[in-house]
């Protein structure tokens, strides 16, 4: 089989709406997840907690004081919020309520004045009459949670003038597993990971787009001041209508979390992987 006949674009949006499916319902749509201004406020915190990752990253992007970044998926501020101390200007994307508030309250509480912020999806946006284009450096890291991935790159590619760099996950994460497991005993049906960077990476071969690509290890855990706390949180992140629903998930956290310190926490461990191009690299095919 030539794998030049197989349409990586269509294998990807397979593949996040099978991650989605739930008679119409989004399950996994993160945008959604991060509506929640409590699941936002613990995502800072965590981010604050990994300052040393979030330093190491933005010491890989090849910033210099009169930089204009655009970060996609930007949250509550993790990459935003220190970028705005090295570069001339950063427009932030988010489209998660939750996330935006957290971001708009930081840039108040640091004293930001050279970030722009945009409440839409990525999906949504227009770049010519959203954003101030072109950006020297455009971001998504961990936000590419898009239906027509290949649309998306484009936009990115429209919207930046030097490089892109892209953060996804490689292999399967720790809420992988735990879906692996719930959702046959939540909804009766096995459960399909969204698409992973094998897949994008294809998607950017076929664009013309021949990437570096960086792997590596990356520490996950989520902190809760009791298990009503955590039950809160995972259901946020499922579709949960019944009773029974709710023994499941209540069971299933009982069973897995662990204490530590006086604190319920989730711990686990993901393979992760950066992406990054210069747009003279990017050849028609």
């Amino acid at each position: 089989m030539k794998t030049s006949s197989i349409d990586w674009n269509e294998v990807w949006k397979e593949m996040i709406q099978a991650n989605r499916k739930d008679d119409n319902k989004n399950r996994g749509d993160c945008a959604n997840l991060w509506d929640s201004r409590e699941n936002a406020e613990r995502f800072w915190k965590r981010s604050c907690e990994n300052r040393e990752r979030v330093e190491k990253t933005l010491d890989e992007l090849p910033l210099t004081p009169d930089c204009r970044v655009l970060d996609i998926g930007a949250g509550p501020g993790s990459l935003a919020i220190p970028l705005s101390e090295r570069v001339s200007h950063v427009t932030a994307v988010e489209p998660s309520r939750g996330m935006l508030e957290i971001l708009q309250e930081n840039i108040e509480r640091y004293g930001v004045e050279n970030i722009d912020c945009v409440n839409k999806r990525w999906e949504d946006l227009d770049v010519g009459k959203d954003l101030k284009v072109p950006y020297d450096i455009v971001i998504a890291s961990f936000s590419l949670g898009m239906p027509d991935i290949k649309e998306a790159i484009g936009k990115m590619q429209d919207a930046s003038s030097k490089y892109v760099y892209l953060y996804w996950f490689a292999g399967e994460t720790p809420w992988d597993d735990h879906s692996y497991k719930l959702w046959p005993l939540l909804y009766g049906e096995n459960y399909t990971p969204s698409p992973r960077c094998d897949v994008l990476y294809n998607v950017l071969y076929s664009m013309g787009i021949y990437p570096d690509m960086h792997v590596f290890p990356l520490g996950y855990n989520n902190s809760f001041s009791s298990m009503d706390e955590a039950f809160d949180f995972f259901m946020s992140r499922y579709t949960i209508e019944t009773d029974q629903q709710e023994k499941i998930i209540r069971d299933y956290l009982e069973e897995t979390l662990e204490m530590q310190d006086n604190r319920i926490v989730e711990n686990g461990h993901s393979t992760r992987v950066k992406l990054w191009w210069e747009k003279r690299r990017t050849f028609e095919i």
